[in-house]
């Protein structure tokens, strides 16, 4: 009978994605290193969901599977039935996604009293209302001068609140504003529409 006249391998090349594998909270516009591990992989293609496998987007078409990790910039599509499938550019039914979902978020904050057209007179108890999600804490501020120089009214207060009571300073203006920040990222802000 004959045989080899030496050995030779079988194998089977495999992928696992190991982050995000579900529950993470990624926020829009961050760097987030997407994970796996692989063998027998040359290339693998990475690509996202927000409707839990629908449909997917790429994120990279083909990028070399040793290197284990990819920085992804986090797109600004918020869902909480995010997913990442990991798949051989030369194999496609070698491929492995989170096993669950996570969330993609995108932190809001939205001024809605003082918004424009108020008449407020000094020393009087106003409120100061908004709306927020994905937000802790807020930072207010008053502008006299249609949003040329601002003035700290608080530096912290809890988000959830969505209320803040105000004693309205001796500064006759009709070009006030409020503007409103989350304290954690400054580029999360609102102001009023209008003085």
């Amino acid at each position: 009978t004959d045989q080899s006249n030496a050995v030779f391998t079988i194998y089977t090349p495999t992928v696992t994605v190991t982050s995000p594998n579900g529950g993470e909270n990624w926020k829009v516009g961050t760097n987030q290193n997407i994970t796996w591990t692989s063998s027998n992989v040359t290339n693998v293609k990475l690509e996202y969901s927000i409707d839990n496998g629908t449909s997917w987007t790429t994120i990279i078409a083909s990028t070399a599977a040793s290197a284990g990790s990819y920085s992804w910039t986090v797109p600004n599509s918020s869902t909480t039935q995010a997913l990442v499938r990991i798949t051989d550019t030369s194999d496609n039914t070698v491929t492995d996604q989170s096993n669950a979902a996570f969330t993609i978020y995108q932190p809001t904050v939205t001024v809605t009293l003082p918004n424009g057209g108020e008449n407020w007179r000094i020393g009087t108890t106003q409120n100061i209302t908004w709306t927020s999600s994905n937000v802790t804490n807020v930072k207010l501020e008053y502008s006299i001068n249609n949003g040329t120089s601002w003035t700290q009214i608080v530096a912290s207060t809890a988000a959830s609140a969505g209320s803040y009571s105000w004693t309205v300073p001796n500064s006759t203006t009709t070009q006030a504003l409020v503007r409103i920040t989350d304290t954690s990222d400054n580029t999360v802000t609102d102001q009023s529409n209008a003085a």
